[in-house]
């Protein structure tokens, strides 16, 4: 009996976790993304404008730039570079990055609209998770209706919302 009530009262956690998008394509996702919100990750702990740009390469790979101004837009510029290759076959719903040629992690593609204007990206836990956008910005509704999608798998409360310059700096 105790068994059953532990597996009931956990079901709803595994039940709660989006899977990733069917297909993810490489060329669509392509080019610079802006930070919209995260959750904590000690790499990002000073960033303001955010910004991760996916290069595809010859291979079904990218080259990954990230990019963030440590503490205020416009002050000292922070960049790392990483490769993204598909864990899924050619599409890139699920994608392994590395870092530093040591640092490897799973991520998915949870949520991407169909102009591939605005992504969710988060590993298996949703510790780790990134509202990202084509602009700087999202207008308001828009953001309501994607945080509303969130919040049936975690804690909106655990999003920091990341200040952008409006203009964009990277490009």
């Amino acid at each position: 009996m105790k068994a059953l009530l532990c597996l009931l009262t956990f079901v709803p956690l595994f039940a709660s976790t989006p899977m990733p998008v069917p297909y993810v394509d490489t060329k669509a996702f392509s080019g610079l993304w802006y930070e919209v919100a995260r959750t904590y990750n000690s790499y990002e702990k000073d960033c303001v404008a955010s910004t991760v740009e996916y290069t595809l390469q010859d291979d079904n790979t990218y080259k990954v730039y990230n990019r963030c101004f440590k503490d205020a837009i416009g002050g000292e510029l922070i960049e790392y570079k990483g490769i993204a290759e598909p864990a899924n076959g050619a599409s890139m719903s699920e994608i392994e990055m590395t870092y530093y040629y040591i640092f490897t992690q799973r991520y998915r593609v949870i949520y991407l609209e169909k102009d591939y204007s605005v992504a969710i990206v988060a590993d298996k836990e949703m510790e780790q998770v990134w509202l990202m956008s084509r602009k700087p910005t999202l207008e308001k509704p828009k953001l309501t209706q994607i945080l509303a999608t969130l919040e049936k798998s975690m804690d909106l409360k655990k999003l920091i919302f990341t200040p952008q310059d409006e203009k964009g700096r990277y490009k």
